[in-house]
């Protein structure tokens, strides 16, 4: 099996393929020490973690307790939603570098080989049907085959596209992101829906924190950083005294679906099969899940039960189209703004 991606899909998949017994190599582009983004993780990750063996090692990496979400959303005032009554018990803050590098770890003590830093470059079914990855490492290209490819490349999915695979893209959402050194004592998530978009802040160890301002791409040009801080009250204070720096990172968090995401002896997974607005708190929990659902597939296709695939790909698209009315009704509840582009955008796509 060869897998393309070391982030929570790839991993989970190499981590369950290779408990199954298979021969896997997982191959990820670096060594897990740039950031990453996706640092708040819901309750009910403690149920994918658990199911995938991996508890105690996740709780190893000194993860911070969340004790709830903020949200200033609907109307200025800010409302709490607490996580004591959840019967997962609390969210979590999480190093996401640390997490995905943990997931890796425990795929590679499980028997996957893992192969990093290493970029995939190409990608082609041989005529005897087992596929050929070829993976830059510095200066060596590496040539690895298997019977079967998982694209997990997040976003981009570098192999599904060229193996055919579209885009559904929702909108154009894209988040502005900053790492502050500040220490807060309130362990939770704020958001706060401001003219032209919303922010997320929230604390990471070491004690630092994370502020994203999410906006349309179109929409970020020509923005004035400061001014967006100014508009976000709760948010500037979180900051206490020190101004939240400029963004280092600019990410793609758009609703996406690909169409296909399976075809002959190929599976993708994760954001590289359907990526969730930021706004769900569901990302993580998703790219696992579609990990875990992408080798249970596969087994059950070299098991010789040909439905396996077409039904994983009918799992994907409608698990999307069942996600986009929750999206719709988050965003159809603020109305603070009519004439902002942002805000009638969305209540266009909701309409239309």
């Amino acid at each position: 099996m060869l897998v393309a991606g070391g982030g929570p899909a790839g991993s989970a998949a190499a981590l369950d393929l290779s408990r199954r017994g298979f021969s896997v190599a997982l191959i990820e582009q670096d060594t897990y020490e740039t950031p990453r983004i996706g640092e708040t993780l819901p309750p009910m990750i403690r149920q994918e973690l658990t199911a995938l063996g991996v508890w105690e090692r996740f709780l190893e990496t000194r993860p911070l307790e969340s004790y709830g979400i903020q949200t200033a959303w609907e109307t200025e005032t800010p409302r709490f939603q607490e996580f004591l009554r959840n019967p997962y018990g609390c969210g979590w803050h999480v190093d996401r570098s640390r997490f995905d590098s943990m997931l890796a770890r425990a795929a590679a003590l499980a028997g996957a080989e893992l192969i990093m830093p290493a970029r995939v470059t190409h990608c082609r079914r041989k005529a005897d049907r087992e596929w050929q990855i070829e993976a830059a490492q510095g200066q060596t290209v590496l040539q690895l085959t298997g019977r079967i490819l998982i694209d997990a490349t997040g976003r981009k999915s570098l192999l599904a596209t060229q193996l055919g695979s579209q885009a559904h893209v929702t909108d154009r959402l894209i988040g502005a992101v900053a790492f502050s050194d500040v220490r807060e004592a309130a362990q939770q998530t704020l958001i706060e829906a401001v003219e032209h978009g919303w922010w997320y802040s929230a604390p990471i160890p070491g004690a630092r924190m994370v502020f994203t301002y999410m906006t349309d791409s179109d929409l970020w040009r020509n923005s004035d950083w400061g001014h967006l801080v100014k508009q976000a009250p709760l948010t500037s204070e979180r900051a206490v005294s020190v101004p939240i720096p400029l963004p280092t990172q600019i990410v793609s968090a758009s609703s996406v679906v690909r169409c296909p995401v399976t075809g002959p002896d190929w599976i993708a997974a994760g954001d590289a099969a359907l990526a969730y607005d930021p706004l769900s708190g569901q990302g993580v929990l998703k790219s696992i899940e579609t990990g875990m659902r992408s080798s249970a597939a596969i087994a059950r296709y070299l098991g010789g039960d040909h439905t396996a695939l077409v039904e994983y790909e009918t799992w994907i698209q409608e698990t999307y189209a069942s996600y986009l009315p929750e999206r719709s009704r988050l965003y159809r509840s603020v109305l603070r703004w009519p004439k902002s582009r942002f805000w009638k955008r969305r209540e266009a796509s909701i309409t239309g």
